[in-house]
């Protein structure tokens, strides 16, 4: 990868950019405004969504139908356009549409009672996969299940409900395209991957529609060893770090940097193509926290990175993505893997930023980082923290030499600049480090705040002299940023504290009874996990307020004696009415906050009634509630219980 970079740098008159560019982004406040919040850490005892459990092992003795597509033998990108390019796609032809892949599979019972079936996928010299699953229906409580041949025991593990949440989110945002309509499967490592479908009792295998036409063909090796692991598998010879040219400083070296390179991300995604194929992208983003310190994960990174919906639910991060010691050449065994995707809130060719809201819950430890708008004085000191190739976390010294303004070259490989007195871009020189592809979308920092997100640079090698990058200013585009990081209030936060009010609940399924259950609490949900076998966790269902908010009114839960099933109302008259003519339902008080509107965000909450068992099941999926409409008839739909929201 390096020296690709470095040979197609030659041949370029302009700048480097990582991405393209059109249109023109509204300028920000002036610099005496200078809105500004500070860092706040997300607390050391959140909870992980993605938890073990017991049905992870329930599959992995079915006999999957396999498909090799041999070994691949075709170019590597070259990372000239809108990103650092680490994979392509492939066709796979024996499961291009429902109907075949329907023929394909070879279902079998499951011990669940419902059915089960495998494919096993293998595309040779791969270092990951990602396989691209087209959603046409498929029931909210199956689970599907990732597994290698080589790591067996290490199974991924999610619900329906979760993957047509991620499909419900493209469609929602106006693509009905195949690519809107297909959920990636996380990344695994290596050139073979099984996926597993088990559907719940009840579910005939002729109601699921779905195809792998695509998979991701990781060609780039984004891992390595974590710490402990060098010695044992490469006795003394030591692994190389990565593919980043080696003037680049090792973040893990500054400790007085703790705190940013907290917030600083590595980030892969899948880009759609124009004939039909896909690449596989990396870029770096980070943490922003916003005004009221809410620890609502706002993400922010490059346009030329991921500028529509379908790509940001894609997205994939590595968190304390650092080596295990300064110098080291084996990753830190606290690096975090999310894979939750995200919701795209704004994006501008020019300036080049995006902002998203990730889906996943940050990790523990992790620093929402602190901003600010004010305009950075010629001379100033400045610093980026970044994952150029996709290595090892990287920081870089410099100062600001200018503002410019910048414009993409039609090809959308270069750009040019001019300086301005006004511009919207910061001119960086370089002292010590550089960037370089893979960069892109990182923060640029003065003091403790990020003041720009990477667009690219001038050049990327050793030695890292007379190199200079370009970042536009948060300035530049806070008016429309404004509006999630620094909402309106008549009351100015000086010291950040978390007040993070909305979190998520989780979703079980019932395999004895059919019946569901919901709960807000992360102990609640461990120890159902541990405690019940027959409760199947799915993930998190949405999310909610843990405290009430203006507007907003508590959702009240009660207990069946009689069948073990819950029942959750918004409905204070409802819930009267239970507590006086149901002397079988139990009731267990506020589950969780919501909204009886959809204001502020939220979205329906839909209401089905079971005639057959008289329970009741929620979605706030509407391809799941059509889907229950459709094939389970004895399932009554009652409407809109409540309002909540997909995101934290």
């Amino acid at each position: 990868m390096r020296n690709r970079y470095r040979a197609m740098l030659g041949g370029l008159l302009g700048l480097m950019i990582w991405g393209s560019a059109a249109g023109v982004g509204a300028q920000g406040p002036s610099a005496q405004a200078a809105p500004q919040v500070g860092a706040v850490m997300q607390p050391l005892d959140t909870p992980k969504e993605f938890v073990l459990t017991k049905s992870m092992q329930a599959g992995l003795a079915v006999e999957p139908v396999a498909i090799d597509l041999g070994d691949w033998v075709g170019e590597k990108a070259l990372s000239a356009g809108p990103m650092l390019v680490v994979g392509t796609s492939r066709d796979i032809v024996q499961a291009k549409s429902s109907d075949v892949f329907g023929l394909l599979l070879k279902w079998q019972s499951a011990a669940s009672g419902g059915s089960v079936a495998a494919i096993s996928l293998r595309s040779g010299n791969a270092e990951g996969l990602r396989l691209g699953l087209v959603i046409g229906k498929l029931p909210g409580s199956a689970l599907l299940r990732l597994y290698t041949d080589h790591q067996p025991q290490a199974v991924f593990e999610i619900s329906g409900q979760r993957v047509l949440q991620a499909v419900q989110a493209n469609i929602d945002a106006g693509d009905t395209s195949e690519a809107g309509r297909t959920w990636w499967t996380p990344m695994s490592s290596g050139d073979q991957v099984t996926l597993e479908i088990e559907l719940p009792p009840g579910t005939s295998t002729q109601a699921l529609e779905l195809s792998i036409p695509h998979l991701i063909h990781v060609y780039e090796n984004l891992s390595l060893p974590l710490e402990g692991e060098t010695t044992a598998k490469y006795g003394s010879q030591p692994e190389q770090r990565g593919d980043a040219l080696s003037c680049h400083l090792d973040s893990t070296c500054y400790d007085a940097y703790d705190t940013q390179r907290r917030g600083v991300a590595r980030m892969t995604h899948v880009v759609a193509l124009v004939n039909g194929g896909y690449q596989y992208g990396l870029c770096t983003g980070s943490l922003l926290n916003d005004r009221s310190s809410t620890l609502t994960p706002y993400f922010i990174t490059a346009a030329h990175c991921m500028s529509t919906q379908t790509e940001a639910s894609s997205l994939e991060t590595d968190w304390f993505y650092l080596s295990s010691s300064c110098g080291s050449s084996s990753l830190s065994s606290s690096t975090r893997h999310l894979y939750g995707g995200a919701q795209l809130l704004y994006s501008s060719a020019v300036p080049d930023v995006t902002l998203l809201r990730l889906n996943d819950t940050p990790p523990a430890g992790a620093y929402f980082l602190g901003w600010s708008t004010a305009i950075v004085p010629t001379g100033g000191s400045l610093y980026g923290i970044h994952h150029p190739a996709g290595d090892v976390q990287k920081i870089s010294f410099g100062t600001m030499a200018g503002r410019w303004d910048c414009t993409s070259a039609l090809s959308g490989t270069t750009f040019s600049c001019r300086g301005s007195a006004d511009g919207a871009y910061y001119n960086v020189k370089w002292s010590q480090g550089l960037t370089e592809p893979g960069s892109s979308g990182s923060p640029l920092i003065n003091g403790t705040q990020v003041v720009g997100v990477l667009t690219g640079g001038s050049g990327a090698m050793c030695p890292a002299t007379n190199t200079e990058s370009f970042y536009p200013s948060l300035n530049s585009v806070f008016a429309n940023l404004q509006r999630w990081l620094y909402p309106d209030t008549d009351t100015p936060v000086t010291t950040p504290t978390p007040t993070q009010s909305r979190v998520p609940v989780y979703r079980f399924f019932n395999k004895g009874t059919g019946t569901h259950f919901f709960t807000a609490s992360a102990d609640e949900r461990d120890f159902v996990i541990q405690t019940y076998p027959l409760l199947q966790y799915e993930d998190v269902a949405f999310y909610a307020s843990s405290s009430q908010q203006t507007g907003q009114s508590g959702v009240y839960r009660f207990f069946n004696t009689s069948s073990g099933a819950h029942f959750y109302t918004i409905s204070a008259g409802e819930r009267d009415f239970v507590i006086d003519a149901y002397p079988v339902f139990n009731y267990e008080g506020v589950a969780w906050y919501a909204r009886q509107d959809s204001s502020d965000g939220a979205v329906p909450i839909y209401r089905f009634f079971n005639s057959r068992t008289g329970a009741h099941f929620y979605t706030i999926n509407a391809q799941e509630r059509d889907f229950v409409i459709e094939a389970y008839p004895v399932f009554q739909y009652e409407g809109v219980a409540y309002n909540a929201w997909k995101t934290p």
